[in-house]
């Protein structure tokens, strides 16, 4: 059955299609359904409205043939290059809009920036877009690879300038600050006026993501002036709010506003150990942050920080098996957080404490398929399709052949 939002990742066709892919690449499903699946998911316009984003229209789509592979990528690379050309122009277009908000002193929301709806997310898909052209010139061309990479480069300084602290009040705040308040000197970079606003510190709408995008980059050799010391500032606000319970679970608020910055801590609880707004999240964020900047001893402390929050008691806490906020995100963060871990204890001839958690976590993931979806939902982030993911990888014990879990920020680009 044709779903109502074609174009969709969150919860339409695309969904069934990232699925069908990972499937295709090993062995269990069919190149054909591949095909029917992005038959139905382009039946209609391609999408290049105020809602495409990372998991809606043209980014969502470029993800997904992205994600085929070398081989579905020669294949499909007619399409990819008229994908590129729309998400090229898509991603310049947020950047103008960007900039034409900070000349007119308008505060800017989390949706221009973040991972889910974001230019973070944007930039996720053009990244490996740029990576995977560039890798196979000849059968794009240089012109496509160009016009990749310097919208990157764009897209990659917003980013930078995010992560740079603006002021308010005469107090620093995270370049991620969402305020209600308008900047009285445009000419004062950061300046803004009154007092209220927050930062998200989760990995879908907070600065986590972004560090994850900028350390992905720089990993795969793109990086603009000013990167490390964005990635260096970022991490400094999340050692400043790290938070740790009497049992050593690390854990983060959720979102800081004025009077908890004004005051230095809070009065929040700990959350839920999820990708979105969890531990698990936020230090994959920092290990990848800290692998990008060569630092061996950040990257241990953030293995450490996945680790601490791998306990009966704090996974009990998760009653679903969903991507967004349930055991499967988790799951697979920290699946990629520990083949990272794994690979330089392997150097260094010793074991990850992440390394003995891993099966705490796939134990959350089975205790939870005992939730059935309902088997019409055609959701990925919150449904069935997401958790058809999580269960493969369960069952093989290994990340997503296709890197299909990449839509959530926490891979590098292969």
């Amino acid at each position: 059955m044709s779903s109502s939002t074609p174009q969709s990742l969150a919860d339409g066709e695309l969904a069934r299609t990232l699925v069908a892919v990972e499937m295709a690449l090993t062995s269990q499903g069919s190149w054909d359904d591949v095909t029917d699946h992005l038959l139905a998911a382009t039946s209609v316009a391609l999408d290049t409205s105020v809602r495409a984003n990372l998991f809606h229209g043209v980014p969502a789509l470029a993800f997904v043939v992205d994600a085929t592979g070398p081989a579905g990528r020669a294949r499909w690379a007619r399409q990819l290059a008229e994908l590129d050309g729309s998400l090229v122009a898509l991603v310049n277009d947020r950047l103008a809009e960007a900039a034409a908000r900070w000349r007119e002193r308008t505060p800017v929301s989390s949706g221009e920036f973040d991972l889910m709806t974001g230019l973070a997310g944007l930039t996720t898909v053009l990244l490996r877009r740029a990576v995977h052209v560039a890798e196979d010139p000849a059968a794009s061309g240089p012109e496509q690879a160009e016009v990749l990479h310097t919208t990157l480069v764009r897209a990659l300084a917003y980013l930078v300038d995010r992560a740079r602290n603006r002021v308010l009040e005469g107090a620093p705040v995270p370049g991620w600050w969402s305020s209600t308040a308008r900047s009285s000197s445009p000419t004062a970079p950061g300046a803004m006026d009154g007092v209220g606003g927050h930062a998200y510190l989760g990995f879908a709408r907070g600065g986590a993501g972004i560090l994850a995008v900028l350390a992905a980059a720089s990993r795969a050799g793109h990086a603009v002036p000013g990167q490390d010391v964005a990635i260096r500032q970022i991490a400094s606000w999340y050692e400043r709010w790290r938070q740790q319970t009497s049992d050593g679970v690390v854990w983060w608020p959720t979102r800081i506003g004025w009077d908890e910055l004004e005051s230095g801590s809070t009065s929040q609880e700990p959350s839920a150990p999820t990708w979105a707004h969890g531990t698990p999240g936020i230090g994959r964020a920092l290990q990848m942050a800290a692998i990008a900047l060569g630092d061996p001893q950040a990257r241990i402390a953030a293995e450490g920080v996945i680790a601490s929050c791998l306990t009966r008691s704090q996974l009990d806490v998760l009653t679903e098996p969903d991507l967004y906020a349930g055991t499967g995100g988790m799951y697979l963060t920290v699946l990629r957080a520990a083949e990272d871990a794994e690979g330089f204890a392997s150097v260094q001839a010793r074991t990850s404490m992440l390394t003995h958690r891993v099966g705490a976590a796939a134990d959350a993931v089975s205790r939870t398929s005992r939730v059935l979806p309902d088997p019409q939902d055609t959701e990925f982030l919150h449904g069935r399709f997401g958790t058809r993911l999580v269960f493969q990888a369960l069952q093989s014990r290994a990340v997503p052949v296709s890197g299909a879990d990449a839509v959530l920020g926490t891979a590098w680009v292969e």
